[in-house]
């Protein structure tokens, strides 16, 4: 049988027409009935909605998504925190946004001991953050991209084809099949209860052997004191930013549990996080006040749903206690910003 160089050339390009197409079905399908359903999309069309009135921003991971109650702040507030977001999403996210946000005064970062942990950066497993959605909301520009790319390598190029299409990427592709079998099923795809950007969540589970695993997942076992020099670059990117337009920045410990505390500490400790960050004179001009509460509710697991996330009644008490505290910083900001107008009109 004689062999068709053009037959082959045909069934390939047939071929990659049908994969581009299933790539491009999957993509539209994905951004039409499921993308605006997800934790993401739904806090950041709920930003959007406000963002011209917000005075105080909470940014950070999950341990934040879940624990500050924005209606219980004095100010208007929003919760702009994600599940395993680093500092590199929170920058990209609060860069693309910050010159749209004309009263706010606020931003409060969350600070928590695995933040700086190398294991926040580990995009090939997907573990703790991706990219796709950073890529596919345009809070990455050409220059965020190069830069990303000159720290990271092909790893980036990677989630930028991946954020194409939910079946580029293994953890999209696993929510993409959940969805699908709920479309099916005509079951809603989402149950989670969103409040200004907060996650409501009731019940608790906290388990020893649970926290355990957790910590494994959020610290590299081979590397005590871990502090990944990108997350810290990119934290004083934040830093520099609210700088530079005017915006005060309290960093925020969230309590969490003696049974996490316990393990985690072998990996990272408080004090070490103190003299890394909070007290090097490279980082602590730009924080405008930092509120510890690690240990407040470390022996009362009612409060939580898991070893490191609060539940919704721990959510009420602790953002109750955060109000009066940020009312005081807000107060504060709003006196030295009338003595500032006095003496620049006195000196004219």
């Amino acid at each position: 049988m004689k062999f068709d160089l053009k037959i082959v050339l045909k069934g390939i390009l047939v071929a990659l027409c049908i994969f581009f197409a299933i790539l491009l079905a999957a993509r539209f399908m994905d951004r039409i009935f499921f993308r605006p359903e997800s934790v993401f999309s739904r806090t950041v069309k709920g930003f959007e909605e406000q963002k011209d009135q917000i005075q105080i921003l909470f940014m950070g991971q999950s341990d934040m998504k879940y624990a500050i109650v924005p209606k219980a702040m004095p100010y208007k507030s929003y919760n702009f925190a994600d599940l395993g977001e680093n500092y590199i999403g929170t920058y990209l996210k609060l860069k693309y946004h910050i010159d749209r946000m004309p009263r706010l005064k606020i931003i409060v970062l969350g600070l928590s001991l695995p933040n700086f942990s190398s294991t926040r950066m580990n995009w090939i497993e997907r573990r703790n953050f991706s990219l796709s959605n950073y890529f596919s909301y345009g809070y990455i520009t050409p220059q965020d991209f190069k830069e990303l790319y000159k720290r990271k390598g092909f790893i980036v190029v990677g989630q930028k084809i991946s954020s194409f299409s939910p079946l580029l990427d293994r953890a999209q592709l696993k929510f993409f099949q959940k969805n699908i079998k709920k479309w099916v099923r005509n079951e809603p795809i989402h149950k989670t209860v969103i409040e200004d950007g907060y996650i409501r969540v009731l019940g608790s589970a906290v388990i020893e052997g649970l926290a355990e695993r957790r910590v494994h997942t959020h610290f590299d076992e081979n590397n005590k004191d871990d502090f990944d020099k990108d997350l810290l670059s990119y934290f004083e990117k934040i830093l520099i930013l609210c700088h530079q337009r005017g915006i005060k920045v309290v960093t925020l410990m969230i309590p969490t549990t003696d049974y996490y505390l316990k393990y985690a500490e072998k990996y990272m400790t408080k004090a070490a996080l103190y003299e890394k960050v909070l007290t090097n004179p490279k980082f602590s001009p730009y924080i405008y006040k930092h509120l510890d509460y690690l240990n407040l509710y470390v022996k009362d697991h009612t409060l939580f749903v898991d070893a490191d996330h609060l539940n919704h009644k721990g959510a009420t008490v602790f953002s109750e206690r955060i109000a009066s505290e940020l009312s005081r910083v807000m107060e504060q900001i709003q006196k030295n910003s009338v003595t500032f107008k006095e003496n620049k009109s006195g000196d004219t």
